[in-house]
């Protein structure tokens, strides 16, 4: 019945046109706000005409700040969220939620962990309550930290393939820190108690390591809830990422082999590296942009030339963070092949053959990755806190975008080159019988 609706043609007069243009001539989304308070939370504030709301509570806590015995700690967090508080129950927290229509999620990466409620604008007052208890009022009771280790080892073992080639990627590269998966290591299950997480809480949620953003809110309305906010005043510092270069593999009995080849990049501290890096990713190729495509980038040229008859699939990936980076291509490829292709990544990451044709197209897709992401409020939400936290500063998208046009392509060259001289990481799974090593390319 709602498809037919959706289908009726009374949606489609006149009057969908004056609204699309009523909303084209309203001013964009106004810059955001930004603040420390005085218990150091960093507040971020978008006060935009939506009537949803979006507020994250975010801790720079993510599992580059594990240990090797604490190992899991994050993703563990995650699932608890929604536990019970010293104020309220688990049933309490979830009932109250659904009663308000709201959405309350955890989410964490290897920098942060977040912490979202989304809510109807005029209900905010009534979600707030809940959205601070499960981020900072924690109790961690033995029999509820029990009772989630079945969801624990279900989440480990429906981990697909693409990201368990990133999680070995980053462990060669970085061995601790950044190298330190996303999801809790098998041995660990059980091993976590309930003192050692609240240990771990009380020391990296701190005030300082913690920022209050949200979209849909007005700035000081925003304040005045994280200035009540009950965080450690602790301030710990971290040593910075290291990396080393190396391989990590896994063989399978499998039909196909799935290798990562990587390179240091640069942190979002160098901003105009880290962009040129960005725009180097979208030049090589990231997969065909047309369904059942195979794609024509530079990079893919060149692979598909290497596996000849055999099929091939890959994209460029690089990922910042706040000091360090890795750059690099993830490929799929028959066994026979892949010690080939992976050889033909390595010399094409190498030699930085790249044109100012692919640099130009590289900039246009990653401007219109930019902008498209303040289409989704989800997205644009997400972005705000990871500069607020990483970067220290925001910047409108708009401003952004100028930031690339002014990335030149001697920039981009100059990004490639650092890669030629770099010591590669190389991450495998599946049939590997042919994946050269690290120390072999």
């Amino acid at each position: 019945m709602a498809c037919s609706v959706v289908r009726s043609p009374i949606l489609r007069n006149p009057s969908v046109r004056h609204y699309a243009l009523a909303a084209a001539a309203q001013a964009a989304v106004p810059s955001p706000d930004v603040q420390v308070l005085g218990n150091k939370i960093t507040v971020a504030a978008v006060d935009s005409n939506s009537p949803v709301t979006q507020i994250s509570i975010v801790f720079k806590a993510g599992s580059r700040y594990e240990t090797y015995d604490t190992q899991g700690m994050s993703h563990l967090l995650r699932i608890a969220a929604g536990l019970t508080t010293s104020r309220s129950t688990t049933f309490g927290i979830t009932r109250n939620i659904q009663q308000l229509g709201a959405n309350l999620t955890a989410a964490s990466d290897r920098e942060t962990i977040a912490y979202t409620v989304q809510v109807l604008r005029d209900k905010v007052s009534q979600a707030l309550p809940f959205l601070e208890d499960v981020a900072t009022r924690q109790v961690f009771k033995p029999w509820e930290v029990s009772d989630s280790f079945p969801r624990l080892r279900y989440e480990i073992s429906t981990v697909p393939e693409e990201c368990r080639i990133i999680e070995l990627l980053h462990k060669a590269a970085y061995r601790t820190g950044l190298g330190f998966s996303l999801y809790c290591l098998k041995r660990q299950i059980g091993e976590i108690s309930s003192e050692t997480l609240q240990h771990y809480v009380s020391t990296w949620f701190s005030g300082s390591r913690c920022a209050v953003v949200g979209t849909g809110i007005s700035a000081s309305e925003l304040s005045s809830f994280a200035s009540q906010l009950q965080v450690s005043s602790s301030d710990c510092k971290t040593e910075a990422s290291k990396y080393y270069g190396g391989d990590a593999r896994k063989e399978r009995n499998s039909p196909v082999a799935t290798v990562a080849l990587a390179f240091e990049a640069s942190g979002l501290e160098k901003g105009n590296e880290a962009l040129a890096f960005a725009i180097l990713k979208n030049a090589a190729g990231t997969g065909p942009c047309v369904k059942w495509g195979s794609g024509a980038s530079p990079l893919m040229k060149e692979l598909t030339a290497a596996a000849g008859t055999e099929p091939v699939a890959a994209s460029a990936f690089n990922a910042s963070y706040s000091d360090s980076g890795l750059f690099g291509c993830i490929l799929q490829t028959t066994p026979d092949v892949a010690g080939q292709v992976t050889k033909a990544a390595n010399k094409w990451l190498r030699s930085a053959n790249i044109s100012d044709a692919d640099i130009a197209r590289g900039k246009a897709a990653l401007k219109a990755s930019i902008l498209g992401a303040t289409e989704c409020g989800e997205t644009q939400l997400e972005n705000l806190t990871q500069q607020v936290l990483l970067r220290g500063k925001v910047v409108t998208p708009l401003d952004l975008a100028a930031e690339v046009d002014k990335v030149s392509a001697a920039d981009v060259k100059n990004a490639a080159k650092k890669i030629s001289s770099g010591r590669p990481t190389v991450a495998a799974i599946g049939n590997i019988k042919t994946v050269p090593y690290s120390d072999q390319l």
